[in-house]
């Protein structure tokens, strides 16, 4: 519900108005026309600037559309130079730390091609929430119903109040300092 507006809201509202309709073209007529019109192209006076390096791009990605390298020991990480995640392979299991959805079945393919080179499990057992939102963890329900999800307790709260299918609370949940120990790792 909103208030009706008061002498002074509607006068100061109405002096908006006009100098936003006064301003416009003179705004427009200063940058060379509305928008559209501008070439800049055509101006010879722009400023060169480097290249952007070859490091910045990011790395490689492969036929399927994703990166993974080896951060060290049995810790991986995933991108598709947009997201990240990584994951620690266990000889009980995968520890995944979130699954972006631009990432989705990458994540999967990425730890099959992992896992199968140094002989270890591809199931992941746990699945870690860095926080809430669906850019990190959009693409959790692939994972399961039976996997551990491990995320701070209002990580948990919002994602109650969400009841976003993608997205299934933490089953386990911490407000200060978790360690997780899983198949000799600890992460």
């Amino acid at each position: 519900m909103t208030a009706e507006p008061t002498g002074s809201d509607t006068s100061r509202r109405t002096l908006l108005k006009r100098a936003t309709v006064a301003a416009v073209p003179t705004v427009a007529s200063l940058l060379g026309g509305f928008p559209g019109t501008a070439a800049a192209g055509d101006a010879p006076n722009l400023p060169d600037y480097a290249p952007i390096p070859a490091a910045s791009v990011g790395p490689a990605l492969n036929a399927d559309g994703y990166f993974v390298g080896q951060v060290k020991g049995n810790l991986y990480w995933v991108t598709d130079t947009y997201y990240q995640a990584m994951f620690l392979t266990t000889r009980e299991g995968v520890v995944l730390v979130d699954a972006p959805p631009t990432l989705g079945h990458n994540l999967l393919r990425a730890i099959q091609e992992v896992t199968r080179a140094n002989g270890k499990p591809s199931r992941v057992t746990h699945l870690v929430y860095s926080h809430s939102h669906a850019d990190h963890i959009g693409a959790a329900s692939l994972f399961g119903k039976h996997v551990v999800r491990v995320g701070h307790t209002e990580t948990r709260r919002l994602l109650r109040i969400e009841a976003d299918p993608n997205r299934p609370a933490p089953t386990v949940t911490f407000d200060d300092r978790y360690v997780l120990r899983v198949g000799g790792e600890r992460l």
